[in-house]
């Protein structure tokens, strides 16, 4: 890591919504300028209170140059509660099918290898709101194990 991401993710922190809102602006400005391969950087993985805001400079910078950023909204999906999870899926419905598919596919692929049952029910919630189905999927074995984890979970979900 060198001296410029060291920058990144100290601005990354001032994201924090429990601050006064001039330092989230100047760290959202800031932070909508990184490049492109920095932006995954911008979600610190122990401070939910910095995702929203990481979520919008993520938007902000646009497709594709937030292509890099795009698995870091995937993984707010491990539980749809999360800060920024519902703005992160507002604005991946605005981007390519394509890029969606392969991104849901890969987080799910992840979620399968990490035994992680929550995160592949509401990987499967957020495939329906995106209208990604079966076919769309080129490891169609994934989507299957995604589905089948909906099925089984589906009488335990809170919101329902």
């Amino acid at each position: 890591m060198n001296v410029e991401d060291d920058l990144v993710i100290y601005y990354s922190y001032k994201l924090n919504w429990h601050l006064p809102k001039e330092i989230q602006h100047d760290a959202k400005e800031f932070l909508s300028q990184i490049s492109k391969e920095q932006l995954p950087l911008i979600f610190p993985k122990y401070a939910k209170e910095c995702w929203e805001n990481a979520v919008e400079v993520v938007v902000s910078v646009g497709y594709p140059k937030n292509e890099l950023a795009l698995p870091k909204l995937y993984e707010l999906f491990m539980d749809l509660n999360w800060p920024g999870a519902s703005k992160a899926l507002a604005y991946l419905k605005e981007i390519e099918h394509s890029e969606n598919v392969k991104q849901l596919e890969n987080a799910c692929a992840k979620a399968v290898e990490e035994k992680d049952i929550e995160w592949l029910y509401f990987l499967y919630r957020v495939s329906e709101d995106l209208n990604i189905n079966q076919n769309d999927f080129k490891n169609s074995s994934l989507y299957n194990h995604m589905k089948k984890v909906y099925e089984n979970e589906e009488g335990t979900d809170p919101d329902k």
